[in-house]
């Protein structure tokens, strides 16, 4: 598979380098650089259509929305991801509606940043884990709704899967390590993605790198 093609997007310097290095090479191929997003449709004008646009918004100006819409209509297939400093639901609303697939903040850990990546590459929507916690404290409509732990309801071994998964460990490979069969791990696969509403492995592997889940694969025992 090839690598994502990138654009990067930040008036910092600073921000665009750092974001060189901790992509993987393998994974995420940067092609080029803006100060502004205005930059990315020069691009596109000039025959570089990038699958991917990562975009620094800690300090977008009012215009940066118009920008995103801009974007959003000639740059056809291409993801739009924004970076935020901290979480605004006004913001991010007002983002997702110029046609963002991803809001995420920078306090994201490297693993979590690129797991969030390859998820909006698959077509997914990305928006901060800690987005539920917010509204619940922020929006109305959400008092008196009761959030789940998930993590809490979570058994032994379906951590352990979680492990895995953020080692890219296949079925196979995850069965090997437990000492189970492929069959039951795919039982604990859909157990675990129904508790934690995950509908695909990236999606659980993310869930698990943002709520702590890591380290080495232990083997509790079949079961």
């Amino acid at each position: 598979m090839s690598a994502i093609s990138v654009v990067l997007i930040g008036s910092n310097t600073l921000f665009r380098q750092s974001l060189h290095q901790i992509l993987d090479p393998n994974q995420f191929a940067i092609v080029a650089e803006g100060r502004d997003l205005a930059s990315v449709r020069a691009l596109i004008n000039d025959g570089v259509m990038p699958d991917l646009v990562v975009a620094d918004f800690s300090t977008h100006q009012e215009e940066d929305f118009e920008s995103l819409r801009q974007l959003r209509e000639v740059g056809g297939d291409c993801r739009i991801v924004v970076l935020a400093n901290e979480l605004s639901l006004c913001e991010m609303a007002r983002a997702l509606k110029a046609g963002v697939d991803g809001y995420l903040v920078n306090e994201l850990s490297v693993e979590a940043f690129s797991l969030s990546l390859l998820l909006v590459m698959k077509g997914e929507k990305v928006l901060p884990g800690h987005l539920a916690g917010k509204l619940a404290t922020n929006v109305q409509d959400f008092e008196g709704v009761k959030l789940v732990d998930a993590q809490r309801n979570l058994t032994d071994r379906e951590r352990q899967i979680l492990q895995c998964l953020l080692n890219g460990y296949s079925n196979k490979l995850i069965a090997r390590a437990l000492g189970i069969t492929e069959g039951t791990v795919k039982v604990h696969l859909k157990s675990l993605m129904k508790k934690i509403a995950a509908s695909n492995r990236t999606q659980a592997a993310l869930w698990a790198r943002n709520n702590g889940i890591a380290g080495p694969v232990e083997n509790f025992g079949a079961t």
